[in-house]
């Protein structure tokens, strides 16, 4: 039974495992409305090439498909580590650099230059997809002092995230 057109959509990520003529065609049989592309990860020809199979599948079978473009945000992320993989305990005090550096578990670089003019004492930040979250205590120059309020193991170049943050940029790139 097919939902009514207006109501229910069907997402549905396009991958690896996902991007081949006869996948897609049946994909759009059981039911799917839109296909996800996901353009953190890919090149744009490729892209361009499952968009024309996608095109393909749909007049195939009959059946409309909308396309999404999930594009990828602003990247930040900590620098190269040494050990690769260091331990944040909860309760001691870290420090985020703009500086290009090699860092540590007391002190690491991040890849961006902004980040001692956008963040404030008791901004909330968050590393490694949240496990180890971070409050601001202070910025001097290029530094930004933070305790660690959950601690967590932490490797190099893992995600900085700034929730509720104006970073002072625009989250559109060319």
């Amino acid at each position: 039974m097919q939902p009514p057109a207006h109501k229910t959509k069907l997402v549905c990520t396009i991958g690896p495992a996902s991007d081949e003529p006869r996948t897609l065609e049946a994909m759009l049989h059981a039911g799917m409305n839109v296909a996800r592309l996901n353009f953190s990860h890919g090149d744009f020809d490729t892209h361009a090439e499952v968009i024309r199979r996608l095109r393909a599948a749909s007049e195939a079978t009959g059946r409309r498909l909308a396309i999404m473009a999930d594009l990828p945000g602003v990247k930040i992320r900590i620098g190269e580590l040494d050990p690769e993989t260091v331990e944040l305990a909860t309760g001691e005090e870290v420090v985020l650099t703009t500086e290009d550096i090699v860092g540590d578990a007391q002190r690491f670089s991040v890849n961006f230059d902004r980040l001692p003019h956008a963040v404030h004492p008791d901004d909330k930040l968050f590393l490694n997809d949240g496990l180890i979250s971070l409050k601001v205590i202070a910025v001097d120059g290029d530094d930004v002092r933070c305790e660690v309020r959950a601690g967590g193991e932490l490797s190099s170049r893992k995600g900085l995230d700034l929730p509720g943050i104006d970073l002072g940029i625009s989250a559109f790139t060319e």
